[in-house]
C-alpha cells in the first residue's frame, strides 16, 4: 500500500430538472462516445485521453443489478421509466414572496467518491511542477473498493435503494481514480402499490418524520455527517486501508514505536507538517476539479433545459391549435381586432396624407413664377440677411471689410440687366427638372391612393362566414 493517508468519503450534489441528467451522463460516461471524449478533454485539461479506455460505465438492468453500458441513452431511458411510475406529477419551481424560485421537486443526485491515496501510486509533476497525478496501484482492487462504495450508498443513503441508482462510471482518466454515480430521489409509495414518490427531503434535508433522540428534526447537514461517518466505519470494517480520523502526528511510513518517538524531533515534525500540507493541497485540488466538473455539467444542462423548454412551448402551442382551446381563440380574436383597428387608423392617416399631397401638387402646378422685380427683391434681401449673420460672428476688421465688399457687389449685380439674363438661363435649366419632379410626385400619389383603396377594401366588415375556420382550431 501507499504511504499516503487513506481517506474515504463522498460528495453529493442535487438537481431538480430531469433534463439535466443528459448533461451529467454526457460527462460521466464520455468514454462511450468519442465526440464526448473530445469535447470534455477541451473543457477539462486534467483528462488523459489515452486512459479513457480504462473507464467503465454501468447501467441498472431494471432489477437492481448493474451491467456494462453500451450507450448513454440506456441510463436516461431507465431513469425516465422511473419518472413514469411517479404517483403524482413533478412540481416546478415558483417564485416566493421575495421572488426566489422555490418548491420544485428535486429529482436527481450525483455522487462522487475518490480512491484513497493509500491505494494509489503517485506520478509527481504530471500536470506541471507541484501537481501530481495519482493512479490505482491495482485496478481490480480499485474496482472492488468502488463496488463497496456503491453497496454502501444503495443500502444506506439513496432513498430508493439500488433500484434508484440509474448508473455509475469508474474513471481512471483524471487526476485521481474515482466513481461517479447517478441516482434519482424516488422510493416506493406506500399508498400506491407499484408507484414511486419523491423522498429527497427525507434522505437529505429536514423532514418531519425523521427526528433525533431529543425529538427535534434531524437537519440535512447532520444526516450528511452521519452518512460520512458510517461510510468510514463501513470501509474500515471491510478491511480497506482508510483511517476514520487522520492523526497527523501518528501517520508515518512505519508504525514502529521507535519511529513514533522520533516524530517528536523538530525535523520530523516539520516533515510531517509538510506532508500534511501536501495532502491537504491535493484534496483541495481534487475538490476544485469536482466543482469545475459540476459547473461544466450545469452549464451544459441549462442549455439542454432551455432547449427542452422551447420544444415544450412549441408543442404546447401546437396542441392548443389542434384542440381549439377557447382561451387561445379569444386571445386570437382580440389580437385580430386590435390589428384591424390599428390598420384602419393607419389607412385613415395615409388617406389624409394622400389628400394633402394631392393639394400640394395642385398648388405646385398652378403656382405662378416670380416676376423680375420680385426675384431681384428676394435676392437682395437674402444677400443682406446672409451678410449680416456673418458679420455678427466675425471680429477681424479685414474680414468684415471683405464681407461688406462682397455684399455691395451682389447688390449691384441684383440691380443690373445681367441679373435678369442669369435668372432666365436658370429657369430654362430648371423647368425640365421641375416638370420631371412633378411627374414623379404624381406617380407616387397614384400609388398611395391605390394602396389606401386596397387597405380600406380589405378592412371592410365581412358577412361573418369566414371569421372562423372550422376544424383548424384557431380563428381570425
Amino acid at each position: 500500500m501507499s504511504d499516503a493517508t487513506g481517506r474515504t468519503g463522498f460528495r453529493v450534489t442535487h438537481t431538480k430538472p430531469v433534463g439535466e441528467r443528459r448533461a451529467i451522463v454526457h460527462e460521466m460516461m464520455r468514454e462511450l462516445d468519442p465526440k464526448a471524449v473530445e469535447y470534455w478533454a477541451r473543457e477539462n485539461t486534467n483528462i488523459v485521453v489515452e486512459d479513457e479506455v480504462l473507464d467503465r460505465a454501468f447501467v441498472n438492468d431494471g432489477t437492481g443489478k448493474f451491467v456494462r453500458a453500451t450507450s448513454m441513452q440506456q441510463v436516461l431511458d431507465y431513469g425516465q421509466s422511473r419518472v413514469d411510475r411517479l404517483s403524482s406529477p413533478l412540481r416546478e419551481d415558483k417564485p416566493d414572496k421575495k421572488g426566489k424560485m422555490r418548491g420544485g421537486t428535486v429529482t436527481t443526485s450525483m455522487f462522487v467518491a475518490h480512491l484513497p491515496k493509500s491505494m494509489c501510486r503517485e506520478v509527481p509533476d504530471f500536470y506541471g511542477k507541484g501537481r501530481s497525478r495519482w493512479i490505482a496501484r491495482d485496478r481490480d482492487e480499485a474496482q472492488r473498493y468502488f463496488t463497496d462504495v456503491v453497496r454502501f450508498l444503495g443500502n444506506n443513503v439513496v432513498p430508493g435503494g439500488f433500484g434508484a441508482i440509474l448508473g455509475f462510471d469508474i474513471q481512471h482518466s483524471e487526476t485521481t481514480p474515482h466513481i461517479q454515480l447517478l441516482a434519482d430521489t424516488f422510493a416506493d409509495d406506500p399508498k400506491h402499490e407499484g408507484n414511486l414518490r419523491p423522498e429527497w427531503s427525507r434522505a437529505y434535508a429536514a423532514h418531519r418524520d425523521v427526528r433525533g433522540e431529543d425529538g427535534k428534526m434531524v437537519t440535512g447537514r447532520e444526516k450528511l455527517e452521519r452518512y460520512q461517518d458510517d461510510l468510514k466505519a463501513y470501509m474500515v470494517e471491510r478491511g480497506w486501508p482508510v483511517e476514520r480520523e487522520v492523526d497527523a502526528l501518528r501517520h508515518d511510513k512505519t508504525a514502529t514505536k521507535a519511529t513514533y518517538g522520533a516524530l517528536r524531533d523538530e525535523r520530523r515534525d516539520l516533515d510531517e507538517k509538510r506532508e500534511q500540507l501536501k495532502a491537504d493541497r491535493e484534496e483541495l485540488i481534487r475538490d476544485g476539479e469536482d466543482l469545475e466538473r459540476e459547473e461544466y455539467r450545469v452549464s451544459l444542462a441549462r442549455k439542454q433545459v432551455e432547449k427542452d423548454r422551447a420544444t415544450a412551448r412549441d408543442e404546447g402551442r401546437h396542441e392548443g391549435y389542434e384542440q381549439g382551446h377557447e382561451e387561445g381563440l379569444a386571445q386570437g380574436r382580440a389580437e385580430v381586432q386590435r390589428l384591424q383597428q390599428a390598420a384602419r387608423e393607419q389607412a385613415l392617416r395615409a388617406q389624409t396624407a394622400a389628400q394633402e399631397a394631392e393639394q400640394h401638387l395642385v398648388s405646385v402646378k398652378t403656382a405662378r413664377p416670380l416676376s423680375g422685380e420680385q426675384a431681384r427683391r428676394f435676392f437682395a434681401d437674402g444677400v443682406e440677411l446672409f451678410a449680416s449673420s456673418l458679420v455678427k460672428e466675425i471680429n477681424d476688421p479685414a474680414v468684415k471689410a471683405l464681407i461688406e465688399a462682397k455684399r455691395q457687389v451682389y447688390l449691384t449685380f441684383a440691380k443690373s440687366s445681367g441679373f435678369g439674363e442669369q435668372m432666365k438661363s436658370m429657369t430654362t435649366y430648371k423647368d425640365p427638372v421641375r416638370e420631371r419632379d412633378l411627374k414623379r410626385h404624381e406617380h407616387r400619389q397614384r400609388r398611395v391612393e391605390h394602396n389606401v383603396r386596397d387597405v380600406v377594401a380589405n378592412l371592410a366588415p365581412s358577412d361573418g362566414q369566414d371569421t372562423e375556420r372550422e376544424g383548424d382550431g384557431y380563428s381570425l
